[in-house]
């Protein structure tokens, strides 16, 4: 139970600097950095970052035999493309809309976990996943307006799709390489993928000035604690449970907003706050699926 609820605060964390890698990668967009650039360099530095990290501690940077080629699958063709495409629905709608249309990636993940042979959710973390939804969505239309064109309705649904296929991916993948390792692998072949798209589309672009590079540096930074964070807590908790703490995203989105942009404090965001919380706090306790807790550091 203590390691599962582990799991569950690695998620957490997760989700908070997930919600910072977007508030900074909207403000570095919105300054003219294309979206391509924006993402290849934020992987890279997550990746420089990782590595730094297990030369510190003298770890070793090779994954285990017969895992690291599905890693770069994963982070290339995985968690690549999911960027990609959340980013280029945030530029053709609100983010209210494209957050919404994208948290439906927990519902994907637990019928896909089911349809591939996982054990069903029990009753608890079906009604986890019920109230973290409804309090993502609480919060989410409480935030403003809900504009998106077919297009981004497009890359925000594919943006779900594929993060639910890289958790499930990695659910399956990761026995013996441990969290940290694994990070590394899946940011170094997303900026690869991402930089080799972004010459060939020539809008490979440097960041001009700190004004560009000081959101670029941050998402980042906060990247590489991100992929640690979810990959340490989906090994303990299952790809079903890890997606449905990740609907503390758009609660944490919501408070930076109210902390450090001045937004108002909705009704809707303290309601939706309060299931989002019910749900992911449930989901970290239940036992559902499978977890798969490595046997060297997180």
């Amino acid at each position: 139970m203590r390691d599962e609820a582990l799991g569950g605060a690695f998620v957490a964390a997760s989700s908070i600097q997930f919600a910072l890698v977007v508030v900074l990668g909207k403000v570095a967009t919105n300054r003219g950095l294309p979206v391509q650039s924006l993402l290849a360099i934020r992987f890279a530095i997550a990746a420089v970052v990782l590595v730094f990290g297990l030369a510190a501690t003298r770890q070793t940077l090779r994954a285990a035999r017969g895992e690291g080629w599905k890693l770069i699958v994963l982070g290339s063709a995985g968690y690549g493309v999911e960027a990609t495409f959340f980013f280029l629905a945030i530029a053709r709608g609100t983010a209210s809309a494209v957050t919404l249309l994208f948290f439906v990636y927990p519902v994907i993940v637990a019928v896909s976990s089911a349809a591939l042979g996982t054990r069903v959710p029990g009753a608890l973390v079906a009604g986890s996943l019920v109230s973290a939804m409804a309090g993502a969505a609480l919060v989410i239309v409480s935030s403003g307006r809900l504009d998106v064109t077919t297009t981004g309705i497009a890359f925000a649904l594919g943006s779900a799709a594929m993060l639910s296929v890289y958790l499930l991916g990695i659910e399956r993948t990761l026995r013996r390489t441990s969290s940290t390792v694994a990070s590394m692998w899946v940011s170094a072949s997303a900026a690869a993928i991402i930089t080799v798209f972004a010459f060939s589309s020539g809008t490979a672009q440097w960041p001009a000035g700190a004004r560009q590079w000081w959101p670029v540096i941050g998402t980042g930074v906060f990247t590489s604690g991100a992929f640690l964070c979810l990959i340490a807590g989906l090994r303990r908790l299952g790809a079903v449970r890890t997606s449905i703490i990740g609907a503390l995203e758009p609660l944490a989105t919501a408070t930076l907003a109210i902390v450090f942009l001045g937004d108002p404090l909705r009704p809707g965001t303290v309601a939706g706050g309060a299931l989002i919380l019910a749900g992911a706090v449930s989901a970290s306790i239940a036992r559902g699926g499978t977890s798969k807790v490595e046997a060297t550091v997180p």
